[in-house]
């Protein structure tokens, strides 16, 4: 685990920890791979670093994956109809629809 400074922080890269910001809301949870979104959603927030996973770290398999999995269609349909007046282009509620999905899926299994 190595504290990143933001500009140096690139695309494909996985979080160590959770990134919060100075109140302590999460932003983004562990073992989340890194989009530009992200990276424009850290420097509005105005997080200057974060502690990123060394590449012998990430390819282990530790942290958490963003592995696709089958997920029922009605599931979908149900998760879209609560989200169907958000955004979700943006960053912060892509993040929540996913876990509220991911959410889903887990009690459904």
């Amino acid at each position: 685990m190595n504290s990143v400074k933001i500009k140096l922080i690139r695309e494909g890269m996985v979080t160590a920890t959770e990134v919060k910001d100075r109140t302590g809301r999460i932003l983004l949870a562990s073992g989340k791979t890194l989009t530009s979104k992200h990276l424009k959603v850290l420097k509005t927030w105005g997080i200057t670093e974060i502690n990123i996973m060394s590449p012998k770290e990430s390819s282990s398999g530790s942290g958490q994956s963003d592995k696709s999995i089958s997920v029922d269609p009605s599931i979908v349909k149900a998760m879209d109809e609560l989200f169907q007046f958000a955004d979700r282009r943006h960053p912060v509620v892509s993040e929540f629809y996913n876990l509220c999905l991911n959410r889903k899926v887990k009690e459904d299994v």
